[in-house]
């Protein structure tokens, strides 16, 4: 017999609605959340909107304080550091498996994400990069054809979305080397070269946690660190 495929919960369906309202930069970082204006915005009572924050904490997208209320996460530097060790983990695997399992389809998603990011980037609209960048490392995890895989990686890595949403329309992170990047990474795997692809992976990673910190210590300084 075949299970029975459960519909969504509300409870579900408005977890959702707030995680992408967060992932996008609807729900910038930082900034604190309403019960009550959230089940008005999304036409739901206040029960399942509790419910569905509860569960985005879990998650690492929201900070319930009792006393202060409830916000959208704001990360550290150690928090950006576990996450990109996290996502680097992950994302490596994956593309390790893609290039064994179904590498022709691999490439074409990637080259598909990558010429949307391209569209994006001409037409200067960082959000749309923000959704195309999404699907880049999406294509490199559903290659894998391990559920296992990619179900931890969603469970676990709305955060970093989070965050390379807000470094990209916010922080004025440079959308061009980072496109360079993707574009070597298709490169390396069209010329067959697994290791190089893997090793360009892991810097591209590396760079989101390098972005956060430089912008911290402006921050922190209020000037522009010196070039190394």
């Amino acid at each position: 017999m075949q299970p029975v495929d459960h519909p969504k919960s509300l409870m579900e369906v408005t977890g959702d609605k707030i995680r992408h309202a967060i992932v996008s930069g609807e729900l910038p970082l930082g900034s604190k959340l309403s019960e009550q204006r959230l089940a008005d915005v999304l036409g739901v009572s206040r029960s399942p909107v509790r419910d569905a924050l509860a569960a985005l904490q879990a998650e690492g997208l929201v900070t319930i304080s009792p006393k202060r209320g409830t916000f959208v996460f704001t990360p550290d530097m150690r928090v950006v550091d576990e996450l990109c060790e996290h996502r680097a983990i992950l994302e490596s695997a994956a593309l390790r498996l893609g290039i064994e399992r179904n590498l022709g389809g691999l490439l074409r998603n990637l080259e598909h994400a990558s010429a949307e990011m391209e569209r994006a980037f001409a037409a200067k609209d960082p959000q749309r990069y923000t959704r195309a960048d999404h699907q880049f490392h999406n294509a490199i995890v559903q290659s894998a054809g391990n559920r296992s895989l990619e179900k931890s990686y969603n469970l676990t890595i709305s955060p970093l979305k989070a965050l390379r949403t807000h470094l990209f329309t916010i922080m004025s992170e440079k959308t061009d080397r980072s496109m360079d990047e993707h574009t070597a990474i298709i490169k390396a795997l069209g010329a067959d070269e697994a290791d190089l692809a893997v090793s360009l992976l892991l810097q591209h990673i590396g760079h989101l946690a390098e972005a956060f910190r430089t912008q911290l210590s402006i921050e922190q300084t209020g000037t522009s660190p010196r070039a190394v």
